[in-house]
């Protein structure tokens, strides 16, 4: 089975304004602004070797500040963890951050904060790593912020 299997939960919706050159107005970029709450299940994540290349299998997130709670695939550590988001493996990182995981209930839990703001709608790969290791790529998919409501999105393409 080669679906990512990935959920995303969208709460706290709110209107980014700003045009397609990902530049935003001054009052959308404040202290003020809320972060977009997700949460991605990356615990039945593609496995070594398998791509997903169906956008509709993959986990789709709006453009604009995310504070993503992500559930790590089982026997992931806790400790400290890159994240990052780039067009391809290879090619320039985009946006990078870190956060703390932490062993919750059994789940390995990494909250950060991710700003996709200015980054065009498309296929992106969300990866992350403990300190030391490999990084294991995630495709996403970056949508419009006006594709989210105040439902929870729980399948597989976050729809």
């Amino acid at each position: 089975m080669s679906s990512p299997g990935a959920s995303v939960a969208a709460t706290n919706p709110a209107v980014v304004t700003g045009d397609r050159s990902g530049r935003q107005d001054v009052a959308s970029a404040g202290s003020d602004r809320k972060p977009f709450e997700v949460m991605l299940n990356l615990t039945r994540s593609a496995t070594r070797g398998e791509t997903s290349t169906n956008d509709s299998q993959m986990i789709r997130v709006p453009a604009r500040l995310l504070a993503c709670r992500m559930t790590l695939p089982l026997g992931s550590s806790d400790g400290l963890y890159s994240v990052r988001v780039q067009r391809a493996v290879q090619s320039e990182v985009l946006k990078t951050t870190q956060g703390i995981a932490a062993i919750n209930d059994g789940d390995v839990r990494l909250d950060v904060e991710l700003d996709l703001s200015n980054i065009s709608a498309g296929r992106y790969l969300l990866s992350y790593r403990h300190t030391g290791e490999s990084w294991h790529p995630v495709p996403i998919v970056i949508t419009t912020p006006t594709h989210y409501d105040n439902n929870i999105l729980d399948s597989p393409t976050g729809v």
